[in-house]
């Protein structure tokens, strides 16, 4: 069975597969298979209580931050469902060695980390105390970000087989 986007998988992951292999053995993703499981059940359960939050929120009573408040509150449903829908996706990859389930969640990680350094570079303008503490709690956020897409990278890799790509 061929992963979606083999077109374009292909050419990038199928000449180093050796070299992803031998990263993958390295003594800090050794357990990388129970780590993703473990990273997507908490994730699912922080995304579920997000979505019953957010579904519960009522509008101010002013009319004229409705409109504003019920375009915050759709964009943060849409989010966070998307978010629940990349967690389902890791899980049921993990339990049935799915490798094709894994793409959602590692494109929509991959991006998120991306922004975030993106905006990173952005607050280096800024060269305040204030604005180098945010730069610390960012640089922490996207190092935390990248080991877990890693750890998931790792369980991607050891479903994945020649005849995927």
């Amino acid at each position: 069975m061929k992963l979606p986007f083999n077109i374009v998988l292909t050419p990038i992951l199928k000449p180093y597969l050796g070299n992803i292999k031998s990263y993958c053995q390295q003594y800090t993703f050794v357990i990388s298979y129970y780590y993703t499981c473990f990273y997507g059940t908490v994730g699912l359960f922080i995304s579920i209580h997000h979505l019953k939050t957010h579904l519960g929120e009522q509008p101010m009573a002013s009319t004229e931050n409705i409109y504003n408040f019920m375009i915050i509150h759709d964009l943060k449903i849409i989010a966070t469902s998307m978010g629940f829908i990349q967690y389902v996706c890791l899980l049921i990859g993990c339990l049935t060695e799915n490798p094709a389930l894994f793409l959602p969640h590692l494109f929509g990680q991959l991006v998120v980390i991306f922004i975030k350094i993106v905006n990173a570079f952005f607050s280096l303008t800024r060269t305040n105390s204030k604005s180098l503490r945010g730069l610390l709690h960012k640089a922490l956020s996207i190092l935390i970000m990248t080991f877990n897409w890693m750890q998931e990278f790792c369980v991607f890799r050891l479903f994945l087989c020649v005849c995927d790509l």
